[in-house]
């Protein structure tokens, strides 16, 4: 089965949820100001930059039966010892 990319609507709406998921507004930043050491807009663009260039990434699920320390493995090898 083929994978279709993700939009870049889809992709800005990755970026924006994963802000919000991490408790980072951006909201307080200006939308679009060149004059502003940083803007919505670049780091909106730059997020997408970086998921487009990783589709994994984009494409990730998190599955809610995994143990989640297995998707740290160094601390898993530690309790495992």
């Amino acid at each position: 089965m083929a994978v279709t990319p993700p939009t870049r609507a889809e992709l800005e709406a990755i970026a924006r949820s994963t802000f919000a998921l991490l408790d980072i507004d951006i909201s307080v930043l200006p939308v679009n100001d060149p004059a502003a050491p940083m803007d919505q807009a670049r780091i909106i663009e730059a997020s997408i930059n970086i998921l487009a260039k990783e589709p994994i990434l984009a494409a990730y699920e998190v599955d809610g039966q995994a143990d989640a320390t297995t998707l740290y493995p160094t601390p898993f090898l530690e309790w495992t010892r």
